[in-house]
């Protein structure tokens, strides 16, 4: 993958970390705890698009890299990176990402 693909995929991650936050988290009551990155919603969003990264990232270097064998480090750091661009999306703190001024 060159560097535009991981751009794209970033993007996506991205973006379907923002979706979640805004259509499904905003759209609800709010909750007794509020959400950051311990909170459980969160941490089960996390771990379920890291399931997902991992089944995509084995179709990338599968199908589109043409690796015969199962590229574990592969797999694994990709999926990691890009849950990791998710979380960027899904954080409601705001203020823990923001650049300073």
């Amino acid at each position: 993958m060159n560097f535009l693909s991981y751009v794209v995929l970033g993007g996506f991650s991205y973006a379907a970390g923002w979706a979640i936050r805004t259509y499904i988290l905003n759209k609800q009551p709010a909750p007794e705890q509020p959400y950051n990155l311990k909170h459980p919603a969160i941490l089960g969003y996390l771990g379920a698009f890291f399931i997902i990264m991992l089944i995509i990232s084995w179709m990338i270097g599968r199908y589109a890299l043409g690796h015969i064998s199962l590229d574990l480090p592969f797999i694994i750091i990709n999926s990691i990176v890009a849950t990791f661009v998710y979380s960027f999306g899904l954080n409601p703190e705001k203020k823990s990402y923001d650049v300073p001024d």
